[in-house]
């Protein structure tokens, strides 16, 4: 059971075997009145909602396209934007906005997309218990900041495997403050994020160099004609960044790594939200130019609405690291030390390369 942000209901989330079958209640709940009798958990009027659903429209909200969303769920898109009008009409509200040029997410759908998130975590921290309870090997639960080229995640979880094929792997997407959460907790094994300082009880090893930063422009812009950009062309432009509160040390860090190059800016504006899409969009709007990672006009569609040009002197985002906890429970020790080997031989190689 999870509580919609959204709705302000709780919503029982299962899963059907076929596609025509008909939602299931949870226990206690009447597929009659659909109400929960369970007296532990007095809610009435209870929305059944599908896990797959909330598969669906999460693919979604990270796409920000159906088509690419359905060829990512190996399904039609009809279906899919039937699935997710459902879903809407469910909770009484809309998700997402749709036009012929872009989809985008509302304030809805960006807190029911990190509800539905929490949800599916929820899932597999219960799955990966009850097997370490029951005995049975356990997956390395490993968090991934979203914004990682997936090359380099590919690189690391391939390099990973070839050392070690017994250890198996499940990936999350999370940003650096909940990874940060999770592993102190307990409840992520591994976090790879962006080398930042100010992370107690958390142990790093380097994994990549950081990526050139580049900075983001509408094509219609003035700067758009220039090969490069230098402190001098960017002095009188406003920066659209993501919100501070999502990674201060981060925030704080890129700032200062700018100001020590010469580069100075009329204003910052925070984006709608911590997604990468929100700084695309931000930018496309006209709100600003944004200084990112190279490979972020990498994202679905995101280099038909926004350019790249480089920064003069070329500058490039901390390192990634691979992190975890700096008290590990004695079953993940030896895994942790696969890891940190792993890390260390990818940068030898980058270096030597």
């Amino acid at each position: 059971m999870a509580r919609s942000a959204a709705s302000g209901q709780r919503f029982a989330c299962v899963e059907s075997e076929t596609r025509d079958e008909r939602p299931s209640f949870a226990p206690g709940c009447s597929a009659a009145e659909g109400t929960i009798d369970d007296q532990r958990h007095p809610v009435t009027h209870a929305t059944a909602i599908e896990l797959r659903h909330l598969r669906y429209f999460l693919a979604v909200y990270e796409e920000l396209h159906f088509g690419r969303a359905a060829e990512r769920l190996h399904m039609a898109q009809p279906p899919l934007s039937q699935a997710i009008r459902k879903l809407e009409d469910e909770l009484g509200v809309q998700l997402l906005h749709r036009t012929s040029r872009v989809v985008t997410a509302t304030e809805a759908g960006r807190i029911f997309a990190d509800e539905a998130r929490k949800v599916f975590n929820a899932l597999d921290r219960a799955v990966l218990e009850a097997r370490r309870a029951g005995g049975l090997g356990a997956a390395l639960r490993i968090g991934c900041i979203p914004s990682l080229p997936i090359d380099r995640l590919l690189r690391f979880l391939g390099a990973l495997h070839e050392r070690a094929p017994d250890i198996k792997t499940r990936v999350t997407h999370l940003p650096f403050l909940e990874q940060a959460r999770l592993l102190r907790s307990g409840e992520l094994d591994v976090g790879v994020f962006h080398g930042v300082e100010g992370t107690p009880d958390v142990e790093v090893e380097p994994l990549f160099a950081g990526e050139r930063l580049a900075v983001l422009l509408p094509p219609s812009h003035t700067l758009a004609a220039q090969k490069s950009l230098s402190a001098d062309d960017l002095r009188d432009e406003t920066v659209v960044c993501f919100p501070r509160s999502a990674n201060p040390s981060l925030y704080d860090g890129l700032l200062s790594r700018l100001e020590e190059a010469g580069f100075s800016f009329q204003g910052l504006r925070e984006a709608g939200g911590s997604n990468e899409r929100d700084l695309i969009l931000g930018v496309a709007d006209g709100l600003g130019v944004a200084v990112a990672p190279h490979s972020l006009v990498d994202v679905s569609e995101a280099g038909a609405i926004v350019i790249r040009r480089p920064l003069e002197p070329p500058l490039a985002m901390p390192d990634t690291v691979v992190a975890w906890r700096a008290d590990p429970p004695r079953q993940l020790l030896s895994a942790l030390e696969i890891v940190r080997n792993v890390a260390h031989d990818l940068r030898g190689r980058a270096a030597a390369a």
